[in-house]
């Protein structure tokens, strides 16, 4: 099977309230679980506020439902 190439990261950063996504598939770059750490460090975000993942496709999906319990 081969191996995708993770062309975004995005950060939940739960100290500030918001979703981040960046491009990092430039020039082949397909990062290990540590240097996806060493990236959103040096970015500014703290590890222990965040949950974070790598992906293929850009983009955010915003699905405004609200339900009442």
């Amino acid at each position: 099977m081969e191996r995708k190439i993770a062309k975004y990261i995005t950060v939940l950063d739960f100290e500030v309230g918001r979703v981040f996504q960046y491009k990092i598939g430039e020039k082949g770059w397909n990062p290990d679980h540590e240097s996806c750490e060493e990236f959103i460090t040096n970015i500014g975000h703290r590890l222990k506020d965040c949950e974070w993942m790598v992906h293929e496709v850009a983009g955010i999906i915003k699905n405004e439902l609200w339900f009442k319990i």
